[in-house]
């Protein structure tokens, strides 16, 4: 873990700072800051960014702590986790697939939250610093911070403040295309959905769009899904030449600080979703093109080589808990000032620590999903198979654990601190993004390799006869056999990925191909998507996959209510 920032994190998507009389005067207002306190603040940038980050681990409630909550929404929703035990109460909407009742007004106040602060900060640098007023004028740095003419002659050169400033600019703009991104996978049906209605990209509405330039305007009208399109691929690359142009020097003090490869990552993952849900032919343009954006974006980062899938070695000793871990492209790091406690994903899923799933509500692979996976495979070992310890069958007890207590669950040894760091995105989703996009392109042997830079790295390597089944015969097949690949594709998004909140997407964009699992009571492989025996609810139960209005969340009453717009 590392130490604390030199600046307060801060605990709201509130700007504050702790020991600022004259911010400490000003009259409540809530969750966001007006322009005029915002105008008032030092560091305004700085600041206001780090409230940015903080909103992504705020806690309201025991259920609501933030971006790693959400992702427990969606993945208990597409019922790759299963709840056990529902005796507390907390996720148990979710178990029962109530998500879009019952979060709809969470996610819409968290992420709307988040944009209005990231809208002052580009408005701020619009309106207030050289630095836009500079880039408007001479364009970007060609050669350092120096921007060089025709023959080579200096024209102008940034300053440290100017390139700080272009830095936050960049980091808001990631934000921006990040929070209207996660607003569309959770608020708009999938576009193959969207055809079938009768819809098309230009006549969809589907939410509010928010910039700097109308932010102020009071409440806006649903934005066509187009817009949205344009806004975030706009943001997202504007960012991306930002930080190749200002970033080569620059070193954020964390890894909660977004930089390039996270901008390519979050672009990636919004291509990918795009254009897989668009259920059409590989020769089909609307398909074609985002598919190849996904696979440029997700190639770029994996090709700076900064970051390096987990190794074979360490599968099962990273407990997923300390954000230095060289596969984390983005995440925080928990500190006694910032830990959620009980109200956090470790307070729900780790056994090892004082938690939920300690006490019995146990949050588990489901079992469907866990019989899937090949016994050559290490990663069977994430979760507990029942023979030690049958109270935790299934639960992630080797993915996810305290480096404090990492085997215990003894009451004398559980770890009460709740320090484990929060993973918002690793390297091995750019593999995934990219052994997509291969296969949809047509180039299977590309897909297989992306999809076995991870595999190769996940061969149980103690086990002479589980290397020679993956060698022999599974990885040889990947390259050969369509069905084989997009079935192996659409497990290790689920695997590899497990309570990383991808579940839900990879649901909703590969449902297509139906997840195939072995059904325990007739001995045979049912192409049907059915809960695991080991859900509280419905256990083994069909899941109505095709049913749309299950997966995608309503707009909240509190937003329809308000905004003269929707109307009835």
């Amino acid at each position: 873990m590392k130490k604390i920032t030199k600046l307060v994190l801060l605990l709201t998507a509130a700007v504050s700072f702790a020991g600022c009389e004259d911010f400490l005067d000003q009259p409540p207002i809530g969750s966001t800051l007006i322009q005029e306190q915002y105008d008032q603040l030092d560091n305004k940038l700085e600041g206001s960014m780090r409230g940015v980050y903080s909103t992504m681990y705020a806690v309201s409630s025991t259920e609501h702590f933030g971006q790693r909550s959400i992702d427990m929404y969606g993945d208990l929703l597409c019922c790759d986790m299963a709840l056990t035990d529902e005796s507390y109460g907390w996720f148990m909407y979710d178990e029962r697939q109530l998500t879009r009742e019952y979060r709809s007004g969470y996610l819409w106040t968290h992420y709307y939250g988040m944009m209005r602060n990231i809208n002052m900060v580009i408005a701020t640098v619009k309106n207030q610093t050289s630095f836009w007023n500079n880039l408007q004028k001479y364009g970007m740095p060609t050669n350092g911070l120096q921007v060089l003419d025709g023959s080579g002659n200096v024209v102008y050169h940034y300053d440290e403040k100017d390139s700080l400033n272009a830095i936050y600019f960049a980091q808001a703009l990631t934000m921006r295309g990040y929070v209207y991104s996660s607003l569309l996978r959770f608020f708009v049906p999938t576009i193959d959905h969207l055809f079938l209605g009768g819809y098309n990209l230009t006549n969809y509405p589907c939410f509010p769009l928010y910039t700097e330039a109308n932010m102020n305007d009071g409440a806006q009208p649903l934005a066509m899904i187009n817009e949205v399109f344009n806004l975030i691929d706009k943001d997202l690359t504007t960012a991306i030449s930002i930080f190749d142009a200002f970033g080569k020097e620059y070193e954020g003090s964390s890894k909660l600080e977004v930089d390039i490869n996270v901008a390519r990552g979050i672009l990636a993952y919004f291509y990918l979703n795009r254009a897989r849900e668009i259920n059409v032919s590989s020769d089909n343009p609307l398909l074609e093109e985002p598919m190849r954006k996904a696979l440029m974006y997700a190639d770029a980062v994996i090709n700076e080589h900064k970051h390096e899938i987990i190794p074979n070695r360490s599968v099962l000793t990273t407990g997923f808990n300390n954000v230095e871990d060289k596969s984390w492209m983005w995440g925080q790091n928990v500190t006694v000032e910032t830990t959620g406690g009980l109200a956090s994903f470790q307070g729900h899923v780790d056994i090892h620590s004082y938690s939920y799933a300690w006490v019995g509500g146990t949050k588990a692979i489901d079992k469907n999903l866990y019989n899937e996976i090949p016994s050559w495979d290490i990663r069977k070992q994430w979760f507990n198979d029942g023979s030690a310890n049958s109270t935790y069958t299934l639960c992630p007890d080797k993915k996810y654990f305290s480096a404090k207590n990492p085997t215990s669950t003894a009451t004398d040894n559980i770890d009460r601190e709740w320090l484990s760091d929060n993973v918002f995105m690793r390297i091995e989703l750019m593999h995934l993004i990219a052994a997509e996009a291969c296969y949809f392109l047509g180039l299977q042997d590309s897909a297989a390799m992306y999809l076995c830079n991870i595999l190769d790295e996940r061969v149980n390597l103690e086990d002479p006869l589980a290397v020679s089944e993956y060698t022999t015969n599974y990885k040889p097949s990947l390259s050969t056999d369509a069905e084989a690949f997009i079935q192996a594709l659409i497990l290790n998004w689920r695997v590899e990925l497990w309570g990383e909140g991808y579940g839900l997407q990879t649901f909703r964009r590969l449902t297509c191909h139906k997840y195939k699992h072995l059904n325990e009571e007739t001995m045979s492989v049912e192409e049907k998507v059915r809960r695991g025996g080991n859900h509280s609810y419905e256990k083994s139960k069909e899941i109505a996959y095709d049913d749309e209005t299950k997966y995608t969340m309503q707009i909240p009453a509190s937003e329809t209510n308000y905004n003269p717009h929707l109307g009835d």
